[in-house]
Order: C-alpha cells, then sequence, then structure tokens
C-alpha cells in the first residue's frame, strides 16, 4: 500500500519494506504481461487500482539498484 500514489510514495514503501539505502535505487521500470519494459513515472502509479500485484525484481548496476515491477 502506497501513502500516495506516486513514483516517490513507491520508492518509499519499497526501501522501508525491505531495509533498502534510498539513494541506492536507480531506475524503476514496469514489465507488463505482453513483456514490454518502461520507466515508471507519476501517470504509470496513478493509473494502478489496490488490488494490481506484482513480482518486485532488483538488479545491481553501477553501483545502483534497478528495480523492476512485473505484473502478474
Amino acid at each position: 500500500m502506497l501513502r500516495s500514489p506516486t513514483l516517490s510514495g513507491l520508492l518509499e514503501a519499497v526501501t522501508e519494506k525491505y531495509e533498502l539505502p534510498s539513494e541506492r535505487i536507480g531506475k524503476v521500470y514496469k514489465r507488463c504481461k505482453k513483456g514490454m519494459l518502461v520507466n515508471m513515472d507519476d501517470n504509470i502509479i496513478r493509473s494502478y487500482r489496490n488490488e494490481d500485484t506484482f513480482h518486485l525484481q532488483l538488479e545491481e548496476a553501477g553501483g545502483q539498484l534497478l528495480l523492476t515491477l512485473t505484473e502478474i
């Protein structure tokens, strides 16, 4: 659950839940069910409903963490 339906709200929730340093989060991506990968922004996050679920994947690249949310 997000406190605010924004990219910063998503990052805050993920970093708190998984005890990650927020300064290490680089890009945040969304992979749709058809496989297309897009860079997340506030507009994408606002379009989600409370019932939407995702698989979360973290990858390290160049000292930063890349976060990918895949629709399930």
